[in-house]
């Protein structure tokens, strides 16, 4: 059974069972009301028959008569009835059975106490019969009931059944909008998985579900942005597979350009061979750069880490680098602000952190002027260690700045540089994993400046304060 007819049925139910029991209170309050109305009406009958017998033992035939005629001006009661024992006969001459005469007669000698049939005999031995109109009768009568239509010519029961009948379908109809009113969110949520299950990713939902503000427009958010994620996730793969598929077909092509001209002039060969080793270390750098950059973006094994000391770990850095630098005339420092100590640490992955700091010093090297200073600042406020790398290259069109950490993207600044595009990316996500960031920052007159920021190891819950350095 599905959901909605699950709903719908339980709904119904439940109307079902309300209108039944309903009714059934109904019917009791009523059935009580009637009793009682019953009781309190043969009290009064028994009342005004024990007054009659009264004026007739002290009146005789004439007070009765009396009596009863004075009710009967009035409009009272007319249940009172008196009967002449000879002419068998109402005093008022009001008719009646003499099937129930002699049934209540017959009544009354068996039972002389009954306040509802009496007898009495006058002064000459008449006697008098005493009873109230349907004395025997012990059906409660009904009251009226407040569920009727007017100008209806059908019996009481009718009318409580067609108003009950159009309240069961007036519920049913209720119990159909409602069923539908939440079901209907679930069914645009299955379209949408079902459409994105077909590779429509740009599928959202959120604008069908007609302002609801619930748990299931929540529901439709958190799939929208699951979508959304999904459609990035999709475009970034196809992006990475068109750039990959561009830069292995050029050193495929160079090293096929290659091949021919070793067949074509052997005795170049050796000049030949050295290009292609060349060519195939680039794309194997490529390739390595490529597993990295996605067994980072996709693990979800966070990396291991262990305690560094930082200033130690620049140092060697900016060694290893110096000798490429000094190739090209130039010098890489690094500066230590007075407050860090050498033993200063941060919680990293030694390998992977090399290899972000290194990416961003050898792109300063290679963008920076012959005699130029590569600049290496160690800094911290509170929370984080602060280094920055400057260099004195020509840095980046600020439209272009932001675009720098995506993969495969080149500014125009480095389109006549070698390189695969991947470098800057494989910092930030190896920033990411150190739960850090790295921000690129133009400065004047000219040169980039890169903003590595590092949280502090906590020592013993707390983070690592800063002191002045040790001497």
């Amino acid at each position: 059974m599905k959901l909605f007819q699950r709903i719908f049925a339980t709904f119904c139910a439940v109307i079902i069972c309300a209108i039944f029991v309903a009714s059934f209170s109904f019917w009791l309050v009523q059935q009580s009301q009637a009793e009682n109305h019953f009781n309190q009406q043969r009290a009064i009958d028994e009342i005004l028959l024990a007054n009659a017998v009264s004026a007739f033992r002290v009146r005789g035939e004439a007070g009765a008569r009396e009596m009863l005629q004075g009710w009967h001006e009035g409009q009272g009661p007319e249940k009172i009835l008196i009967i002449t024992g000879d002419e068998q006969s109402d005093l008022l001459g009001r008719k009646v059975d003499a099937k129930r005469i002699e049934k209540a007669r017959e009544y009354a000698l068996e039972n002389p106490d009954s306040k509802s049939v009496h007898l009495e005999y006058g002064r000459w031995g008449e006697e008098y019969l005493f009873f109230i109109r349907n004395w025997d009768s012990t059906e409660i009568q009904r009251r009226p009931s407040p569920l009727y239509i007017p100008g209806l010519p059908l019996e009481q029961t009718w009318h409580e059944i067609i108003i009950l009948g159009f309240i069961f379908l007036v519920g049913l109809a209720l119990a159909y909008i409602l069923a539908n009113n939440i079901t209907r969110p679930i069914r645009i949520l299955g379209q949408g998985m079902k459409r994105l299950a077909a590779g429509e990713l740009e599928t959202r939902i959120t604008q069908l579900m007609d302002n609801r503000d619930d748990e299931l427009s929540q529901l439709a958010i958190q799939f929208d942005k699951m979508a959304q994620q999904l459609q990035q996730l999709v475009a970034k793969e196809r992006h990475l597979l068109h750039h990959v598929s561009h830069e292995m077909r050029s050193p495929l092509a160079r090293m096929q350009a290659i091949v021919g001209l070793i067949q074509a002039q052997p005795q170049k060969q050796e000049q030949y061979l050295k290009r292609l080793e060349g060519e195939l270390t680039r794309m194997d750098t490529l390739v390595g750069e490529l597993l990295t950059l996605s067994r980072l973006e996709t693990s979800n094994v966070p990396l291991e880490k262990e305690s560094l000391k930082l200033v130690p770990f620049l140092k060697n850095i900016v060694e290893d680098n110096q000798s490429i630098a000094q190739q090209n005339k130039q010098t890489v420092t690094l500066s230590v602000e007075p407050r860090i100590s050498e033993n200063a640490t941060v919680c990293a992955n030694e390998g992977y952190l090399y290899r972000a700091f290194d990416n961003v010093i050898r792109n300063a090297i290679n963008y920076s002027p012959e005699g130029s200073t590569i600049r290496v600042n160690i800094g911290q406020d509170s929370k984080h260690w602060i280094v920055d790398v400057t260099d004195n290259g020509p840095g980046v069109d600020e439209m272009q700045l932001p675009h720098i950490f995506t993969a495969f993207y080149r500014a125009d600044s480095s389109a006549s540089k070698p390189g695969t595009g991947l470098g800057l990316a494989l910092t930030q996500h190896i920033m990411e994993q150190h739960n850090g960031k790295i921000m690129a920052e133009n400065i004047k007159p000219n040169g980039l400046k890169m903003h590595f920021i590092l949280p502090k190891k906590k020592v013993n819950g707390k983070t690592e304060k800063p002191h002045p350095k040790n001497t």
